[in-house]
């Protein structure tokens, strides 16, 4: 009996940390900040995007596979310790970027580095 409990209990400790996985934290460069849009719509006021892909090469295929599978998602993102929430969508002709799109100002420039927090799967 005590070498089942035993059993169980390593089984637990070794699969609990991949169960509550649910998300992919990566880091990733800034390429491009949005403008300050020139236009006069209060409702696209807000609007920003970010041109990103991955910091780190190791990630490259990480990102890719991501983004070929859940492009369209809704991610969050952290700069500088806040979260933010957005839209990241993949970049078709654009080998490993992402199109971060969201509605809050965030400071943010290129080559800067942001933690995205992507689901693991969204579909």
């Amino acid at each position: 009996m005590k070498r089942l409990v035993l059993v169980v209990l390593l089984f637990l400790a070794v699969i609990s940390p991949a169960l509550a996985q649910d998300t992919i934290h990566l880091p990733s460069e800034v390429l491009e900040v949005s403008p300050n849009f020139q236009i006069d719509s209060s409702a696209l006021k807000p609007i920003h995007y970010l041109l990103i892909h991955h910091a780190n090469a190791s990630d490259r295929v990480r990102l890719s596979k991501w983004l070929k599978t859940n492009s369209g998602s809704q991610v969050t993102f952290i700069i500088k310790d806040k979260k933010y929430n957005g839209v990241l969508c993949r970049m078709a002709h654009c080998f490993g970027r992402g199109l971060l799109i969201f509605a809050e100002p965030v400071e943010v420039k290129p080559r800067d580095i942001v933690e995205l927090v992507l689901p693991s799967s969204s579909r």
